[in-house]
């Protein structure tokens, strides 16, 4: 049996449920949770952490 292991940048565990999950998913693919955060970005610029409704960083104010 060949055995292949997948790239750890590829792999995310599903904070619901635990489930490890692989291929950059955006849903679990046992419970259907969210395993991104599509309610923030990060800048570009500094890495702060702002709210998808900004259109300025709260740190740096570079233009998200």
């Amino acid at each position: 049996m060949v055995e292949i292991k997948k790239d750890s940048s590829e792999v995310q565990v599903c904070n619901k449920c635990g489930e490890v999950n692989y291929d950059n998913v955006n849903f679990c693919q046992d419970c259907g949770g969210m395993l991104k955060d599509f309610t923030h970005v990060f800048c570009e610029v500094c890495g702060a952490k702002n709210s998808i409704v900004n259109k300025t960083c709260n740190e740096c104010k570079n233009i998200l």
